[in-house]
């Protein structure tokens, strides 16, 4: 995701998201999408939109049922971060409220990852180190929003 450009959309609006740092047993790895922005690829964690009317929590839960029919157990606010970027060639800004929390099923995302529908796309989900080595492959794949990378430690010891 670029830089801003210099101008900004007349009639942009700031999205609220809620995203979900979901560990695997060894709470070494966590899960991520794979995305490409003007073929640049990059991680980001799964969920999406809060609802009008609809709690954060109850987003984060909604979000990964959703995504992986799974149910997002225990789900812990880890805080929150403001992203404004580009991308693919569009200015964006979100306030995205970040939560921890495990699966009810750990099998469901085996450790090679699988696909996903969500609004009929198709998406990659995949195990990602908590802490990547610069030699691991993942390393090559920036994790938005920045600023996630350093909250990733605190979801690895917070108990489920």
């Amino acid at each position: 995701m670029s830089e801003l450009p210099a101008h900004r959309a007349g009639n942009a609006r700031i999205k609220v998201k809620v995203f979900a740092v979901i560990l695997d047993e060894t709470r070494t790895s966590h899960l991520v999408w794979r995305g490409h922005d003007e073929g640049r690829p990059f991680h980001r964690l799964l969920g999406g939109h809060l609802e009008f009317e609809e709690a954060s929590v109850d987003c984060a839960v909604r979000e990964i049922g959703e995504e992986l029919g799974a149910r997002l157990l225990e789900p812990r606010l880890m805080g929150v971060l403001e992203n404004v970027f580009v991308h693919e060639g569009e200015p964006g800004h979100e306030v995205i409220f970040v939560y921890a929390g495990d699966l009810d099923d750990p099998g469901n995302v085996p450790p090679e990852g699988r696909w996903f529908l969500d609004n009929e796309e198709r998406y990659r989900v995949e195990w990602r180190p908590v802490d990547v080595a610069p030699d691991h492959p993942h390393a090559a794949w920036p994790l938005y929003p920045t600023g996630l990378q350093e909250m990733l430690p605190s979801a690895a010891i917070l108990e489920p």
